[in-house]
């Protein structure tokens, strides 16, 4: 299930990065899996593996109704043979499965069994008290925390680091979308220090700026890349949209024959396209955006 395969790294040709004079590449990792895709691959393996080990029958985790990891987490669980429980931000679905999002249903088709909390209880999700009274409850239960991220997640990104370097081993800037900051995290982590590299994250959420602590408590190191957070391209919060964004996602297809996300990877690329037009790119630029999956968030519900 998770044994390693090398995606494509696609040169994108536009008129637009000639006339910048900056080379750029996406890095497909919507194809690393048929179903548990993008970095949902990386972060979950290591964690599938603990328990395992650990002899535990089901995975636990957290996140809203457009959450990757749900769906993810749910497809993992069932194909490693193991149960899992969602605890679903959003009281007010729990009798209402009309209004479900495709995510939601795509993994309640593949074993998932819901917990649907109020807002404001789900913002206890990692208060230690609420995790012990939830391994108490279910004692059988590898909990994972929202989004995936911890340092099992973490490690999970030096082998996809490894693939970067070696297909573009000049590159200077490397975009991402950001949920919890674990993809963000493995891919500075694990970067080779070289002079005049960025690695740029850019949050799905408001006020992303809460994130800088925990990444930098799970880089754990002075030695890294110069790196940073783009915390004005979230489109009015998590799973927001915008028509330019639609736009982007429909013109990003037209020109490069590639789906994009509408949570996540769309707001990447807008950022990216903004940071070009600004000039904050500069001309001899090798820049690789990573395509981080989630296609199944495209689909409408069921």
């Amino acid at each position: 299930m998770f044994s390693e395969k090398t995606t494509p790294l696609t040169k994108l040709n536009s008129p637009l990065f000639e006339q910048k004079g900056v080379s750029v590449w996406m890095k497909r990792e919507e194809l690393n899996h048929p179903l548990i895709q993008g970095n949902k691959w990386h972060k979950l393996r290591f964690n599938i593996e603990a328990a395992l080990k650990q002899h535990k029958t089901t995975l636990l985790t957290f996140g809203g109704a457009y959450s990757n990891h749900i769906a993810a987490t749910a497809i993992a669980a069932k194909q490693a043979g193991l149960n899992s429980i969602g605890i679903i931000r959003g009281q007010e679905l729990y009798d209402r499965p009309d209004k479900w999002s495709h995510t939601l249903h795509n993994a309640a088709k593949n074993g998932m069994h819901f917990q649907f909390v109020s807002r404001i209880d789900y913002r206890d999700k990692a208060n230690p008290e609420t995790l012990i009274s939830l391994q108490k409850t279910y004692p059988e239960a590898y909990i994972l925390p929202e989004g995936g991220s911890n340092e099992l997640a973490v490690q999970g990104f030096k082998s996809l680091m490894v693939q970067i370097e070696t297909q573009c081993p000049g590159w200077t800037h490397l975009f991402t979308a950001v949920g919890t900051g674990g993809t963000l995290t493995g891919l500075v982590k694990y970067a080779k220090l070289q002079n005049k590299r960025t690695i740029l994250g850019v949050p799905v959420l408001k006020q992303g700026d809460y994130l800088y602590p925990e990444i930098e408590k799970w880089i754990n190191s002075a030695a890294v890349n110069h790196w940073q957070l783009l915390t004005e391209y979230h489109a009015g919060g998590y799973a927001k949209t915008s028509p330019k964004l639609q736009l982007i996602m429909q013109d990003f297809k037209k020109e490069f024959s590639i789906d994009l996300d509408p949570i996540y990877t769309v707001k990447m690329v807008n950022a990216f396209y903004d940071q070009l037009n600004q000039d904050q790119i500069k001309p001899g630029s090798k820049v690789v955006l990573l395509h981080t999956g989630g296609l199944q968030g495209c689909y409408k519900p069921l």
